[in-house]
């Protein structure tokens, strides 16, 4: 699964919000608190949930480069652009562990408290991008089924 949503991840960033995942040695640099996090809820042959932390300064680039505009966005606007990257990544990654065939029932995207989980995530990548750091993790059930 690691593989499967390091690869969702990264292409998401890139398709969406041209931003690429920087070498290890760069990533020192771009180091940042993971302070912004995003909840995408899912049910279908099994339950879970995908979860995407950020540091505050990559929301402002990811929706100016989603939105194409000069001016700022405004925060709801970087909300709105970090939801869409959660619900993508989500919706990428779930037929490329479970089939293509299977069906996933998505929940709108939430903003959560970024906080160490009660159980440990399936799967996590972290990655540095062109404008700072992110961290996905996938929660799953795989004994539940909606």
């Amino acid at each position: 699964m690691q593989q499967e949503l390091y690869q969702a991840a990264a292409q998401t960033f890139e398709a969406l919000a041209f931003l690429s995942p920087v070498p290890p040695e760069e990533a020192d640099a771009r180091q940042g608190q993971l302070d912004q996090a995003v909840c995408v809820a899912f049910r279908g042959p099994f339950c879970g949930r995908l979860e995407l932390r950020t540091c505050a300064g990559l929301m402002p680039a990811l929706a100016e480069n989603m939105m194409g505009e000069d001016a700022p966005p405004t925060l709801d606007q970087q909300r709105d652009a970090l939801g869409e990257v959660a619900n993508v990544i989500c919706g990428n990654v779930l037929p490329a562990i479970a089939g293509s065939r299977e069906v996933f029932h998505l929940d709108a995207p939430r903003f959560v408290t970024a906080c160490e989980p009660e159980t440990p995530p399936a799967a996590s990548v972290r990655m540095c991008l062109d404008a700072g750091c992110a961290e996905v993790l996938l929660f799953t059930d795989l004994s539940v089924a909606a």
